[in-house]
């Protein structure tokens, strides 16, 4: 996927409709001189949904158009037709995707405000397939005057407005559904790694951060059994604070449930592979605890790759004690040639079957914002600075 193709965060701007008004008429016919009020009450504006799309992967489309609006409901007419319903909008976006509402939502150049914010409140976890959520409701249609008849007002002139739809700036952002995430430094060898297992046509080359975007691939076992695997771009010490490509992916790993951390132990100008080994393996393990949101404490396999290097060859039985001592175990292979592929599958399909049980990342904990129309309990509404002598019932 070309990298200005991968969009994972987007900002937009959503209107429900407006609800109709309500009409004010009277019957009209031969022979009937005071046919009474027929106003008819006017349609409900359309509401706004989000619905979760597996087919899609990024956000691009919500760059090309950043407006979107529902169709206002019709107002009301005589003969006490009501008035139609505006169409609700049903807009699909990828599945895992998060909604926020924009902190001051509303308010201001907001196409140009930034992308993050700590005010935003997530209102969805798009994490389910087909999955449909309300992002904007629209306004309830007015009242006709046939409503307002009674004994003493027969003739009544009274109508309702139809209710303004809601206005929301929403932040979206993508957090990718896989199983195994591949981390590393830079230039570790994980899109090769992803091109051997997945049969993905990842861009490799010789030089860091060749990897701009995640990649996604399908690795297929022989049992039939299948796992998604994403391939991160490389992580330096520091991303967590934004050096690099910063922690802007990392939070695609939230929502796997093993890591496989691959090192490159031969690197230029290092002649203790052993130390750059460890090295290495820190660096990213405490991008991963500074990052927090669990990544620390996820199951992962640690992999040394390129062993197909004389130097790493020499070297490995000594790379293995080396980790042995901190209490951790290693698997060699070489991405580039296939070699020990094997072996790492078989323990691949192992430990994942062993955190297979846990259950995928629960979906972030959303905030239910409510309007006046969709309020649990409209009986009593209280007004900013009002005293208790001016409650107003319903």
């Amino acid at each position: 996927m070309n990298k200005n193709l991968f969009i994972d965060t987007a900002q937009i701007k959503v209107k429900a409709g407006n609800g109709g008004d309500g009409a004010v008429s009277f019957r009209r016919e031969k022979y009937v001189p005071r046919g009474g009020p027929d106003g008819g009450d006017g349609g409900n504006g359309g509401s706004v949904y989000f619905e979760a799309d597996s087919n899609m992967a990024t956000l691009m489309d919500f760059r090309a158009k950043s407006s979107y609006k529902a169709q206002n409901g019709q107002p009301g007419m005589g003969k006490k037709m009501h008035g139609l319903n505006g169409e609700d909008l049903v807009i699909r976006v990828p599945q895992g995707t998060l909604v926020y509402v924009r902190g001051g939502s509303g308010s201001g150049d907001w196409e140009n405000q930034e992308i993050s914010t700590t005010s935003d409140i997530l209102i969805a976890d798009m994490v389910d397939k087909n999955s449909r959520v309300l992002v904007a409701l629209g306004g309830r249609g007015g009242k006709g005057n046939e409503k307002f008849k009674s004994s003493t007002n027969q003739t009544p002139l009274q109508y309702t407005k139809g209710g303004m739809g809601e206005e929301k700036t929403l932040r979206l952002e993508i957090k990718l559904i896989a199983d195994i995430g591949l981390v590393g430094l830079p230039n570790a060898g994980k899109s090769t790694l992803l091109n051997k297992l997945t049969g993905a046509n990842v861009k490799v080359a010789n030089y860091p951060f060749t990897t701009l975007i995640p990649n996604l691939g399908v690795c297929r076992f022989k049992n039939g059994k299948s796992l998604i695997i994403a391939d991160l771009p490389g992580l330096i010490e520091g991303a967590a604070e934004g050096k690099g490509l910063g922690d802007d992916f990392l939070r695609h790993v939230e929502r796997t449930k093993l890591i496989v951390h691959l090192i490159d132990s031969y690197v230029i100008g290092k002649e203790d592979l052993v130390k750059s080994s460890l090295e290495s393996y820190s660096a990213i393990r405490a991008e991963l605890k500074s990052y927090g949101a669990n990544l620390f404490s996820k199951k992962e396999i640690i992999v040394i790759n390129k062993i197909d290097i004389l130097e790493v060859q020499d070297k490995f039985k000594d790379i293995e004690k080396g980790f042995k001592k901190i209490g951790l175990s290693i698997y060699g292979i070489s991405a580039m040639t296939g070699e020990g592929i094997e072996n790492f599958l078989n323990k691949l399909q192992e430990e994942y079957k062993l955190v297979s049980e846990v259950p995928l990342e629960k979906p972030a904990k959303a905030t239910k914002i409510y309007g006046i129309g969709d309020l649990p309990n409209k009986r009593l509404v209280f007004h900013d600075n009002m005293s208790e002598k001016d409650h107003l019932w319903e």
